[in-house]
């Protein structure tokens, strides 16, 4: 999931939003930039943060629920993104406009930031590399039955370098090989 400072409102100054509300120019371009996995996470968060029930989200609902996407969004921002589609100045906005804020901020994301943050979830030593041991932890932590013989197999495939940990070029390698870049 995004984190900290990959987005600013300089996006929504250049235009990234057209100021009726619903899908802007820019956000139907960049719709096929999101995964269907993003548009369903980019529901349930509306779902879960549209605490009432009623198809809307005030200004705290919005800034908690991009928050809690793994976005930063500062008061002035939250503020600015209400006053632009809160047309009717209702504060609320719908579930098609929070969508429209999200996808921008997805398709703003840069995927090698993407890949270097889920490289330093990975190296929790901060040695710069990817040791067996933090391997073996992150497949326990996802649920998966690896043997140490496999998760050894793992980083032998991909250690270019020969010296057995997994270093944040080689992550960037096998990040680009599964197309999860």
């Amino acid at each position: 999931m995004p984190s900290e400072g990959l987005y600013s409102s300089s996006l929504a100054r250049r235009g990234g939003y057209e100021s009726r509300g619903g899908l802007g120019r820019a956000s139907r371009a960049n719709v096929g930039k999101v995964s269907k996995e993003q548009k369903q996470e980019i529901k349930e968060a509306f779902d879960i943060f549209d605490s009432e029930r009623t198809g809307k989200m005030d200004y705290h609902e919005l800034k908690v629920a991009v928050r809690a996407m793994g976005f930063e969004i500062k008061k002035a921002e939250a503020l600015e993104l209400m006053g632009r589609y809160d047309r009717e100045e209702t504060g609320y906005i719908g579930f098609e406009a929070f969508e429209d804020i999200m996808i921008q901020r997805y398709a703003a994301q840069d995927p090698m930031d993407e890949i270097r943050k889920a490289f330093e979830l990975f190296d929790e030593d901060k040695r710069g590399k990817i040791s067996f041991r933090n391997l073996k932890r992150i497949a326990k932590d996802l649920g998966e039955k690896l043997t140490d013989e496999e998760l050894r197999g793992m980083i032998d495939e991909f250690d270019q370098d020969q010296d057995g940990d997994i270093n944040e070029q080689e992550f960037v390698n096998i990040m680009k090989q599964t197309s999860l870049y």
